[in-house]
């Protein structure tokens, strides 16, 4: 059979209980401690059902102790918590004859559940109210584990929710939520012995929706409902009703429920709804959480889940917090307006500052000085200083060079620059105006001044780096010897040449002082790197990256961590390394979708990034760790001079022109505003692929390394801990598709046998998904192996080399390849790294994985600083490089007026890739080792090959076919030998027709390399030469190809010839190319297995002649099939189905996955969310024969399972992992 080894899912259920936090997790419930955010068990505590709900009751006199019922569909289990023990007890009630997990089902879904106090007519015996799904009330004896009593109401309807108010049977009523969008409360009590059903006393009306919580507060007497229409409603109680809610006496009439008010608030449908006495706090599918006040008025807003629904909430109003927990598998705690740890609204309030100006004088230029000062140039050429902590303007001076045009540049350590239309600059500090530098220094007006690694001690003399730029593109590197008594001395160090185009001024800069590299960005979005040269001539970039941001602008360059950040008004900020050569791009991402005008990064010293930018008319500080806005301002959006102080003792400050006027927005310090996040989330929606990389080791402790793929347009890198405790731990995010990421392949780039490693290896992860993206990234995880740490250059042990080696020997194409000796060049391993803290194996951290990174200057770097300050090693170090990505695109003729040429212009595909499958060009050719194929499975119906050139960095539609003429769902690949030694290819390929085509692609690679090896152009593609039996298509309406590569050669318009050798690289546009595709026109054998799509594929050698191929779709059935390979007369292979087998109903719903295991087995996974294991038997001799058999089954707590994936440990033992709005870990037993 299978147990589970580890299971994260949506967070369903929260409930407090003194200080703990009791959370509902697919059928596990986990322990945190709210104090200190730890995470403390995890206990699986249902079989066949999620947790959807917690109760808690107070146990006894015992202190802390205390009685929880869990509930989930029919199913009702209860514990004991004793929190000063931190242990927990199953309790031997409620277990049915022959259960021994303790758990009973009910005849119907279960909505609520009440522990009830002991009256006069129970006795001590505990007992319990069950809200059952068709508005019935079960009285359960927990002490003798059946059911006492079942009412009925006399409205019989189906419930959507329910809610009990009282705490014993005789004051128990019942408020439930029906499907007619109306509320029904009556009494299980007033049930007579000659009445089969009790009557309904009281109605609540007025929803345009059906009713999803009910809640009530006994203290206030008020109610309050959510709804499928996006309200929330308060209600309050008044007369006899009340009497009756009170003390269970008196007899309700109609109308006694007034509406207060009805809010509409939430963007989509309302979950859930708890009260307090001050507050009303809601949660819903728009995943956020609104904190109301009883004005119906939004005191707070709480974003921070990913996804789409928030689907838990608990609220401990003496702690005054707010538990929520959502589908991303996050749980997050928020403080309640009014508490003393709770910070302020998000939202500033804003003011106008008077300046002391004429009446024809008006603001033009602002910036913040400092930590307290705000800097105003006026039109004038008066440049005003408000101090923050006395409110009160000041004059710093006035200069009539600077009237109508002024460039206004601070530095950290409080020296301005000024710059003027004439072309004059002018640098001093803002305490001494008077000592200043100034000079004439171009002929036109300053377009750009930027400050790069100054010192902030003005004490003692110290430089400063300052780069002005003027017309033509001239930038002039200025250095500036600072000491207050001495005054300021600029002298002129370097002259550089910005390349042209249409806005050629610089706008960024970033100096590292390691190797005075200077990288530059300016307006055109393109980013360029300097070195300084002893020559009187401007000097030239070594390294263009052309419109790497778009055409709007490169707002920030920062160093952190030795790597290059930079942010444009394309909404992404990209991670470089930097080189001898110049940058190289790690990874891009973009904050959020509208987030379109990113300005700058900062980095706190915990760790946190924090993103400042505009999202349309407001000016917003996006917190990237906590995702969720720390201030947002309405200023008008992002055209305009603005400032900010993040923290002082007014709280944030942020300043900016509006109308001709100062206005400052004060809001919560940024610098201090930290959330508890109890666990952090995985992805915002669905998963829809799960690939495994590789094994790392901490400290004896084995991680699965695994990738996982989105609709969120997401990929995780996650390190996933099996022994003693079982965690997951993300360690870096992919996030620069643009749509969602529907599948994942793995491709090692083998190393020669005398590299020694931990873990695993590097790995390209392709990943392809809608808009007919496919990309490309260099994947590589180190980690240290003994407990002491083990650092790079020493051997690791003999023990972590079998495991690198075994991991390295259960991925899918060895399984297929046949044992040819070939000496590969060996990879060396790129540089800059990522590192994540992961918990050792001794500490019981539960999924409470800690992110964080340490803060350093972005105006410098030094890399031995770093190494010598960090005393504890990184357990995991995981470094990301980003490749090349392939979109398609076609050519459209158009015409923009009437009469007018038509014009050629390029779109997108609407296409999504369904699978994909990769293989090392040295598995087909020893000398190709540098390429790497890729088959995709395409929405459109065609099969696509991809060829990926490491050496070059981009990726080429090579060939394709139409053959399928319906969407392709599945691809596989294996390799044949025939007797003379040869290799063959064979690529397999299922669509919704239900068939399966297997092609023999060997003639299309031996074109392919081929055309390579004799082609005299720099690029891979060339021109084809195809041989007998592959043709070329030139009229297929494939749509073109367009390549974008990690540093791929191409020109621009915007560019001139230099005189200089420049890289000039343009990553944003790619290049079109316009060659020939070679087309597949039949397969070499056609099974015609499913009724429906071929979901599943996976195939496995038997021998050198035979091959088993299993496939699972639509129709529900599971096919295996034997695949025969034998030679004709010329020696070449051919295919032959000789035998089959099926399993017409293996699941109750589609197959989504299945995967052939060693042993005869073979693992089915399906929507139904049962895992099922499969035994073959093969005959190969006298005839050809295959039988499958069931073995058996096992329920996951998965829902929508659309992914499958298995791998081995180094003890040989097999892990089973599914996906979907989730992830389980399962092991089979050993047959």
């Amino acid at each position: 059979m299978m147990k589970t080894e580890y299971i994260t899912a949506p967070v369903t259920a929260l409930a407090f209980a003194g200080d703990l936090l009791l959370t509902g997790e697919g059928p596990c419930l986990h322990l945190y401690d709210v104090t200190s955010t730890e995470h403390l068990q995890v206990h699986q505590m249902l079989t066949h059902a999620n947790i959807h709900g917690i109760r808690t009751a107070a146990a006894g006199i015992e202190v802390d102790c205390w009685d929880v019922a869990l509930f989930g569909q029919k199913t009702l289990q209860l514990v004991q918590i004793r929190p000063t023990e931190n242990a927990i007890h199953r309790k031997g009630v409620l277990v049915t004859p022959g259960d021994q997990h303790g758990e009973c089902e009910v005849h119907d879904w279960i909505w609520d559940v009440c522990w009830l106090l002991p009256d006069q007519t129970q006795g001590m015996a505990r007992q319990l109210a069950l809200a059952l799904g068709h508005n019935t009330v079960v009285l359960w004896d927990a002490e003798a584990q059946r059911s006492i009593r079942e009412v009925h109401c006399q409205e019989k309807c189906i419930l959507y929710c329910a809610h009990f108010i009282g705490s014993s049977w005789s004051d128990l009523m019942l408020a439930a939520g029906t499907v007619f969008r109306e509320v029904v409360l009556w009494k299980p009590c007033d049930q007579k012995e000659d009445q089969d059903c009790v009557s309904v006393l009281q109605r609540i009306t007025g929803h345009q929706g059906v009713i999803f919580s009910v809640c009530y507060h006994p203290p206030t007497g008020r109610l309050c409902t959510a709804s499928d229409d996006r309200s929330v409603r308060l209600w309050q109680v008044a007369g006899p009703l009340q009497q009756v809610l009170d003390t269970g006496e008196g007899v309700a009439t109609a109308g006694e429920f007034e509406l207060v008010f009805e809010v509409y608030g939430h963007g989509s449908r309302v979950w859930d709804v708890q009260l307090t006495q001050d507050y009303i706090i809601s949660v819903g599918e728009d995943a956020q959480c609104i904190v109301w006040n009883m004005q119906g008025e939004i005191a707070k807003t709480f974003r921070g889940h990913k996804g789409n629904s928030i689907w838990s909430l608990a609220v401990c109003e003496q702690q005054g917090l707010v538990a929520t927990g959502g589908g991303d598998t996050s749980i997050r705690l928020w403080e309640l307006p009014g508490s003393v740890t709770c910070q302020s609204e998000a939202v500033g309030t804003s003011s106008t500052l008077n300046l002391p100006l004429s009446l024809d004088d008006f603001p033009r230029s602002l910036a913040s000085c400092l930590a307290h000062l705000f800097l105003v140039v006026t039109d004038q050429g008066s440049l005003y200083s408000y101090n923050t902590a006395t409110c009160q303007w000041s004059l710093v001076l006035q200069d009539p060079i600077y009237r109508s045009y002024s460039l206004l540049e601070v530095s950290a350590g409080g020296m301005v620059a000024m710059g003027s239309l004439a072309g004059t600059i002018k640098v001093f500090f803002i305490s001494a105006p008077n000592a200043c530098w100034e000079s004439a220094v171009y002929d036109g007006k300053v377009l750009s001044l930027t400050w790069m690694g100054q010192n902030a001690d003005r004490t003692v003399s110290s430089l400063g780096h300052l780069l002005s730029c003027g017309p033509e593109g001239e930038v002039i590197w200025w250095t500036t010897h600072t000491a207050a008594e001495e005054g300021i001395t600029v002298q002129k160090t370097a002259t550089f040449q910005l390349p042209y185009s249409r806005q050629r001024w610089l706008t960024c800069a970033l100096l590292s002082q390691k190797d005075s590299t200077l990288v530059c960005g300016d307006r055109r979005g393109s980013l360029h790197c300097y070195r300084k040269q002893d020559e009187d001539e401007p000097t030239q970039p070594l390294q263009s990256l052309i419109g790497i941001h778009g055409k709007t602008g490169v707002t920030s360059l920062q160093m952190h961590r030795n790597h290059v950040y930079s942010t444009g008004r394309d909404g992404h900020y990209r991670q470089f390394q930097l080189g001898a050569t110049g940058l190289q791009l790690l990874k891009n991402n973009r904050v959020y979708k509208g987030f379109d005008w990113l300005e700058k990064l900062t980095f706190s010293e915990d760790g946190e990034m924090l993103a400042l930018g505009f999202h349309t008319s407001n000016f917003v500080v996006w917190s990237l760790s906590a995702n969720e806005p720390l201030l947002q301002v309405q200023c008008g959006g992002g055209h305009r001079a603005w400032g900010i102080l993040p923290s002082t003792s007014q709280g944030a400050l942020f300043a900016y022109i509006k109308a001709r006027a100062v206005q400052l927005t004060k809001g919560p310090s940024i610098s201090s505003s930290k959330r508890l996040i109890l666990k952090d989330s995985l992805h915002g929606r669905e998963i829809t692929c799960l690939k495994f990389l590789g094994w790392a080791n901490n400290e004896g402790a084995p991680y699965a390394i695994c990738a996982t793929s989105s609709e969120d347009t997401t990929i995780n890198i996650v390190a996933l801990k099996h022994k003693p405790v079982s965690d997951l731990v993300v360690l870096d995010t992919i996030q620069d598709h643009i749509s969602s990421v529907r599948c994942l392949t793995v491709c090692p780039q083998l190393t020669t046998s005398g590299s020694s490693q931990c873990a695993s290896s590097p790995k390209l992860l392709f990943s392809g998904g809608g808009r007919a993206q496919l990309k490309c990234y260099r994947v590589s995880v180190s980690s240290h192996c003994d407990s002491g740490g083990v650092h790079k250059g020493k051997p690791c042990s003999e023990k972590d080399t079998c495991t690198h080696q075994n991991m390295e020997n259960i991925t899918q194409q060895d399984r297929h390849l046949p044992k040819v000796d070939v000496s590969v060049k060996e990879t060396k391993e790129p540089q800059g790294y990522r590192s994540v803290d992961i918990p050792s194996a001794t500490s019981d951290s539960g999924n409470n994985g800690t992110l964080q990174e340490e803060s350093t200057g972005h105006c410098c770097d030094d890399p031995d600083t770093e190494a010598t300050t960090s005393h504890v090693p990184p357990a995991v170090e995981c470094h990301i490089e980003y490749l090349a990505c392939h979109n398609l695109v076609e050519r459209r003729r158009r015409k923009k007026k009437s009469g007018a040429a038509q014009l050629e212009e390029e779109e997108e595909v609407e296409m999504r890739y369904m699978a994909l499958t990769s293989w090392q060009g040295r598995q087909v050719d020893p000398h190709s080792a540098h390429l790497f194929f890729v088959a995709a499975a395409c929405s459109d119906g065609f099969l696509r090959l991809f060829v990926y050139d490491d050496s070059k960095r981009n990726i080429q539609l090579f060939c394709v076919s139409d053959f399928h003429h319906h969407c392709v769902l599945s691809v596989d690949h294996f390799f044949t030998t025939t007797t003379d030694g040869s290799i063959h290819t064979y690529v397999i390929s299922g669509a919704t027709d239900g068939q399966i085509a297997v092609w023999n692609v060997t003639p299309i690679l031996s074109a392919f390399l081929s055309s390579v090896r004799h082609s005299n152009h720099d690029d891979i593609t060339g021109q084809y030469t195809p041989e007998a039996g592959v043709t070329a298509s030139h009229t297929l309406s494939t749509g073109s190809t367009k390549c974008q590569g990690g540093m791929n050669t191409s020109t621009t318009k915007d560019m001139q010839d230099v005189n200089s050798p420049v890289p000039k690289v343009q990553l944003k546009s790619g290049c079109l190319r316009k060659t020939p595709k070679m087309k597949m026109e039949s397969p070499d054998a056609l099974l015609k297995k499913h009724q429906s799509g071929v979901n599943a594929i996976s195939i496995q050698r038997v021998n050198s002649h035979h091959y088993l191929l299993a496939s699972g779709g639509d129709d529900n059935s599971l096919q295996i099939t034997v695949l025969t390979v034998r030679e004709d007369t010329l020696n070449k292979p051919v295919i032959v189905a000789t035998a089959t087998s099926s399993a017409h109903s293996a699941h109750a719903a589609t197959i989504t996955g299945v995967h052939i295991l060693d042993g005869q087995s073979i693992l089915t996974t399906s929507v139904d969310q049962r895992v099922n294991m499969w035994k073959y038997q093969l005959i190969l001799k006298p005839t050809t024969q295959c039988h499958l058999s069931f073995l058996y089954g096992k329920f996951s707590h998965i829902a929508d399972i659309a992914g499958l994936e298995c791998w081995n440990d180094e003890c040989g033992q097999q892990h089973i992992a599914v996906c979907g709005h989730g992830i389980q870990v399962l092991s089979p037993a050993h047959l």
